[in-house]
């Protein structure tokens, strides 16, 4: 994808803020569990970049592990989901995509953990829809 990205983005109650800046490594819909619990959404639509390229500017947000390799980042004041941020720190960040100041910078491209997803709940494009994550 490698699409640049110089934007900020932030939580519902604006206690948290944040800007990206550098190449998009990919993009796309995300519909696991853990993803649709975290955000009360079918779905999440995110973007992830070199950690490097992603920076808070305002605020810290809480953080929970909802998994052995990987946090998810949140503000504690209204509860906006912004960021899954993995261990090792040589793989990309995900940022929810729905949190930026301007979403439409970064559209997906794809679906991921499609085996997951809400029966009730389709999108009507053609894009690639993978049963786990996304293949090489």
């Amino acid at each position: 994808m490698s699409n640049m990205i110089d934007a900020e983005g932030g939580c519902l109650c604006g206690a948290v803020r944040y800007r990206v800046c550098g190449p998009i490594e990919e993009s796309g819909y995300c519909h696991c569990r853990t993803c649709q619990r975290q955000s009360g959404a079918p779905s999440v639509a995110w973007f992830a970049l070199k950690p490097s390229d992603f920076a808070y500017i305002k605020g810290k947000p809480n953080t929970y592990r909802a998994s052995d390799h990987a946090a998810r980042e949140f503000c504690a004041n209204c509860g906006s989901y912004l960021v899954f941020r993995e261990d090792d720190e040589t793989q990309t960040l995900g940022v929810n995509t729905a949190t930026l100041d301007d979403p439409l910078l970064s559209p997906p491209a794809f679906h991921i953990f499609c085996e997951d997803r809400i029966g009730w709940f389709e999108t009507a494009d053609d894009l690639p829809r993978y049963d786990h994550g996304r293949a090489g």
